[in-house]
């Protein structure tokens, strides 16, 4: 072996480097596991539906497996049923989750109910038989309501929702969604999505009343502020659907009280409140409306409503902004033509009625339109008014007499004639048109056209041609130019037509007070016409007017007895009594009594019936028919004065009718003389003094000097409080008389009613006594009184009769009867001179008793001395020195009839 082959060694081999260290391999098995978890999951990952596919026949195929393997594991069998009901595999789906219906705990159970609940409703889109629909339908809701009440949160909810949405029953989920929101506690968002639910399927069921309330609790729980206003949408978009009502307003009112409203919640609330009424509402949110978008139709729906409330200035406001969209002959026309017209806008409204007339026919439009231009005036309106008219109907004398008169005053006469010719070829028939023309010609001085455009004939000489023309011209307004036409015939009147001509004359001859004419053709109407009531009175106005009692007279007895007539016989009535015959005038009476229902508003028979009634003594009865008299003619005076004077003569005045009688007359100032006698005389006797001190110094006109009335006056002044005046005025009366006045002098009045009653009569008409008989017979003979006396003269004799049977009162009356002035003036003197020392009185022995203390104690035995009344006519009241003015003026005026010797 040689050296180098001994020093040759054997080669050892490197090494060899692993592919894989220990770490990597850890890590590269660690990959390996979680990428077997992945592909193979365990039983829980089939919980979850997303990670199946059902159209995974392999995934089917291993669950059926693991569930064979492991029937008691709840979750995997119901991972099972969700991937077969997904699969469309429902009959096994429905045997595999059956033992699950066991399983009470919880979120499982939730989980369970709610695969069987997509397990059903698939089954129910299969459309089985309709008993097996019945049971998936009831299943289905039973399902339903369970999940709702067992669902965990708002996600399972809405989920729920979802599924029972699908269900189509929306009245059951309804009720469903109500029932929870009612009985189960939940936070109020949790409430308001419940009673949200309920409302929407309420929609969906067609009950929009029941979703108004549900939507209405969910906006009232609701916390969201968006939420709460898509609500008050809802809710009131739900009342309008359900039809209006009172709950309906009160809950609007409700949520409107609780929203933020903007302009569709103003429009919808709006919505409900007008038609329920709540006018006043519904225009604040209208308004509201309106100011965010003033659109044309919501202009016209709030002018309504301002109208509605009455603002009907507020309605003008918006006229302008309407009258840009209007269409001629529209109602939004018509409406602004309105608001123009109520608020008195007469040239706006013409405006309006008048365009609105122009587009067809339209009475409204026409009449407003006519009307208005005639008020302003408006000529040119009211001629295209009458022209546009004319070509659709014919006219009335109205219109055609306000188209002459406005067009005289804008145009020619003969544009008129050309326009009312115009309209006889269309109505060739019209009457109107045709007089209306004739009256055009005549005022153009064509009467003969006239005519032949009223009559559509030339005129002829006969009697039918002159009554047309005499027409003509007074339809025409010329009645003076037709009369002359008609009396061409007056001498000689026509055998033809003579009751017209007649009529006519008559007519004409009347309306100018031609009273010849009238009177003869009149008379001769009444020929043809005997039953005519208005001749009749024309004959008898003409009689009056002049003054021919004896044809007024027989008119009357005309028109009783052709007639019958009660006017006519109360005429005979008067004439009867003028003539003081009493015979007729009762026979009269006794034909007015068979017809009482007539006799009733008859004056005139009442009033004589009351005289007649009082000559025979009947009180009461002429009592009555006064009252009657007075009832028919009103307050009459001298029915007033017969019915005073009627009263004060009875025994025992009644109060209360007297009252009545003067309570009329307290407010006015001056009446006539015999009535303020009377009224006078009736204040006097129920205690009003100074009411009658007025009417006492009225009546000093015509009864300046009448010894017993100044006496009485004086009595009256006297209780109004003024003795010293009342012996100031005694005192200038005697002195009247020393100055040669006399006693016995009656008022100077015209006959009238009150003359039948009262004073005018013999004693035992009005009802004296006995006793006052010889008082009254005394009192005529010691005062010299002869002739009969008139009623007030009669009643303050009466009133003066204690102080006149005084011995010292006769002794004046003698010495003034037998002329004995120095005897007079000495007892004048005497009382002056004491009434100098004591002007109230009491009175000096030996002079005549002057007060009404003296009197009353003159007539008594023993009745002593009166104190001293210390009262003068600076102390005492205006009235008693007006009245001591009044009658020392009347008692120095000498009268021109005033006789020289008492």
């Amino acid at each position: 072996m040689t050296a180098e082959t001994a020093d040759r060694k054997p080669r050892q081999q490197p090494a060899r480097e692993k592919l894989l260290n220990a770490p990597a391999l850890l890590i590269m098995g660690a990959v390996i596991i979680v990428a077997l978890w992945v592909l193979f999951p365990r039983q829980p990952a089939f919980r979850n539906p997303a990670n199946l596919s059902a159209k995974d026949a392999l995934s089917v195929a291993y669950l059926r497996v693991l569930v064979q393997s492991d029937p008691d594991n709840a979750p995997l069998r119901l991972s099972l049923v969700q991937v077969l009901t997904e699969a469309g595999l429902l009959d096994e789906a429905r045997g595999v989750i059956e033992p699950l219906q066991w399983i009470e705990r919880e979120p499982l159970r939730f989980e369970i109910r709610l695969a069987d609940l997509k397990l059903s409703l698939q089954q129910l889109y299969r459309r089985p038989s309709e008993e097996r629909q019945q049971t998936l339908r009831q299943q289905i809701a039973d399902l339903i309501s369970r999940l709702l009440l067992t669902a965990p949160n708002e996600s399972a909810l809405d989920q729920v929702a979802t599924l029972a949405e699908q269900f189509g029953e929306p009245q059951v989920l309804a009720q469903t969604f109500e029932h929870l929101a009612i009985t189960v506690p939940a936070e109020p968002a949790r409430k308001a999505s419940w009673w949200r639910l309920a409302g929407r399927h309420y929609l969906a069921a067609n009950a929009p009343k029941q979703a108004a309330q549900s939507y209405a609790g969910a906006f009232l729980l609701e916390p969201s502020p968006e939420l709460k206003q898509t609500l008050a949408k809802n809710t009131l978009r739900a009342l309008l659907q359900a039809g209006l009502d009172e709950n309906a307003l009160a809950l609007t009112l409700r949520i409107m009280a609780g929203a933020s409203p903007d302009t569709e919640l103003y429009q919808l609330a709006a919505d409900i409140a007008e038609p329920l009424g709540d006018q006043q509402n519904a225009l604040r949110w209208l308004t509201a409306v309106h100011q965010a978008a003033p659109e044309p139709d919501l202009t016209e729906r709030l002018l309504r409503l301002r109208i509605a409330t009455g603002d009907l200035a507020g309605a003008l406001e918006l006229a302008p902004l309407l009258r840009e969209h209007v269409q001629p002959g529209s109602e939004r026309h018509r409406l602004l033509a309105h608001v123009y017209d109520w608020n008195s806008q007469s040239r706006p409204a013409l405006e309006m009625w008048l365009s609105l007339a122009m587009t067809g026919p339209d009475p409204e439009a026409e009449s407003r339109a006519f009307a208005l231009a005639r008020d302003l005036p408006e000529d040119a309106a009211m001629m295209q008014l009458i022209e546009l008219l004319a070509t659709r109907r014919e006219l009335n004398e109205l219109e055609w007499a306000a188209y002459i008169e406005a067009g005289l005053r804008q145009v020619e006469p003969l544009h008129l004639e050309q326009e009312l010719r115009r309209h006889l070829l269309q109505f060739a028939d019209s009457v109107t048109a045709k007089r209306t023309l004739s009256r055009l010609l005549v005022r153009m001085g064509e009467p003969d056209e006239a005519l032949a455009a009223l009559h559509g004939a030339d005129i002829v000489d006969t009697i039918q041609a002159e009554l047309r023309l005499a027409r003509t011209l007074d339809a025409a307004g010329e009645p003076e130019r037709a009369l002359d036409v008609l009396l061409r015939r007056f001498s000689a009147p026509p055998e033809q037509e003579t009751e017209n001509y007649w009529l006519l004359l008559a007519d004409l001859a009347w309306q100018l007070g031609r009273d010849t004419y009238a009177s003869k053709a009149l008379a001769e109407a009444l020929v043809y016409r005997p039953d005519d009531a208005t001749i009749v009175d024309r004959l008898q106005q003409l009689a009056r007017r002049n003054r021919d009692d004896r044809e007024l007279e027989r008119l009357a007895r005309y028109g009783w007895e052709r007639l019958g007539r009660i006017s006519d016989l109360q005429r005979l009535m008067r004439f009867a009594f003028q003539r003081k015959n009493w015979v007729e005038l009762d026979r009269w009476l006794a034909l007015a009594e068979t017809r009482p229902e007539q006799v009733q508003q008859a004056p005139d028979y009442w009033m004589y019936s009351a005289v007649r009634k009082m000559a025979a003594g009947n009180r009461d009865a002429a009592r009555k028919a006064l009252k009657e008299t007075l009832r028919l003619r009103g307050q009459d005076p001298e029915v007033s004065e017969a019915i005073i004077w009627l009263l004060l003569a009875e025994p025992t005045v009644d109060a209360t009718a007297l009252e009545a009688a003067v309570q009329g007359y307290r407010q006015q100032g001056a009446v006539s003389p015999p009535l303020a006698e009377a009224l006078a005389a009736a204040e006097l006797t129920l205690g009003r003094p100074q009411s009658a001190a007025g009417w006492f110094m009225q009546s000093l006109q015509a009864r300046p000097k009448d010894f017993f009335w100044n006496l009485t006056l004086a009595d009256n002044i006297e209780w109004v409080g003024c003795p010293a005046h009342a012996n100031a005025i005694r005192l200038q009366v005697l002195r009247s008389i020393g100055q040669g006045g006399v006693i016995t002098q009656n008022g100077q009045h015209p006959a009238r009613l009150a003359d039948y009653f009262y004073g005018v009569h013999d004693p035992k008409v009005v009802s004296l006594d006995e006793d006052e008989v010889e008082v009254w017979q005394d009192l005529r003979s010691g005062w010299n009184i002869v002739k009969p006396l008139d009623n007030a003269r009669f009643f303050a004799l009466m009133r003066q009769r204690e102080r006149l049977l005084l011995s010292a009162w006769e002794d004046f009356a003698d010495a003034v009867r037998e002329n004995r002035m120095p005897i007079v003036q000495q007892m004048i003197n005497a009382v002056a001179q004491s009434l100098v020392l004591q002007p109230a009185g009491p009175a000096v022995s030996g002079t005549l008793p002057l007060t009404l203390d003296d009197v009353d104690r003159a007539n008594r035995w023993f009745a002593g001395s009166a104190p001293v009344n210390t009262s003068t006519l600076a102390s005492e009241l205006p009235i008693c020195r007006e009245s001591l003015a009044a009658i020392h003026v009347a008692l120095n005026t000498r009268s021109k009839q005033e006789p020289t010797t008492p």
